[in-house]
């Protein structure tokens, strides 16, 4: 069980192969931008190529209007995001699929792909109304399936073996986070500091903020990116919380 001191914050705002570059090879000028980011604004997190790989598999869910969360694609037409993102606290309702949007490659005006959701999976046990409590962390996914196989297209992200979700394992967290909502930024100088309940949950030193649920937690081994699971959350001290891939494997299919 998580340590409740962990104080879990949601992240989501709103109702709110290739070619293996390391984050550093595809950084754009944000220069201007850092010169006059507040003193709090995190300046690990950088400002990535969305065209290049992988950064073209992760986008934004675009809720009908109402706020956006982080995913990935995770197979031809499947993507992988917080399941919380889905829920619309208003009407204590799900959002309709068919209003749910996944913009691959996000970059202000520009996109590597588009595709509505037909359909969606909401992991077993997930309660949208205790979001907040600890042992149902690892519930906090959701798979949507596009009507676009855009994975065939623009790759997808495979997933890492379970001995890589381990304290000290160097990682890369993406997100398309409330303060730079429109293009995606990377911190590549965190690491896992903790796993809890067999791996299925751990903590990152990375740093986050709103719009990045859902978003990729990536490692590099071999020479090739893989996912190790997604943000869910942050601490008080807004180091990332996360859902490893151990909750979900079972439900990709990419054959």
């Amino acid at each position: 069980m998580l340590n409740a001191a962990l104080s879990l914050l949601l992240c989501c705002t709103g109702l709110i192969y290739s070619q293996c570059n390391y984050a550093a090879d595809d950084l754009k000028n944000g220069n201007t931008w850092q010169a006059i980011a507040p003193a709090s604004y995190p300046m690990q997190r950088k400002w990535v190529s969305s065209n290049k790989h992988p950064w073209r598999m992760v986008g934004r869910i675009n809720l009908a209007g109402r706020g956006h969360c982080s995913a990935t694609l995770v197979s031809a037409n499947q993507v992988l995001t917080s399941a919380h993102c889905l829920w619309n606290s208003n009407t204590e309702k799900w959002f309709p699929a068919q209003y749910i949007t996944f913009v691959a490659g996000a970059e202000k005006d520009d996109f590597q792909g588009l595709s509505n959701s037909t359909d969606y999976t909401i992991a077993p046990g997930f309660d949208p109304r205790k979001l907040n409590t600890a042992e149902l962390i690892k519930h906090d996914w959701a798979l949507l399936t596009l009507n676009k196989p855009l994975g065939n297209q623009l790759g997808y992200l495979p997933l890492t073996d379970k001995e890589h979700i381990a304290s000290g394992q160097k990682v890369f967290q993406a997100g398309y986070r409330a303060d730079r909502p429109y293009v995606l930024t990377v911190e590549d100088n965190c690491s896992i500091a903790e796993t809890y309940a067999n791996r299925s949950v751990f903590r990152t030193s990375c740093n986050t903020l709103g719009g990045d649920s859902g978003g990729p937690i990536l490692i590099k081994h071999n020479n090739q990116w893989r996912l190790t699971g997604i943000h869910r959350g942050r601490t008080d001290n807004n180091q990332s919380l996360a859902v490893s891939i151990e909750n979900f494997r079972a439900f990709i299919t990419t054959d």
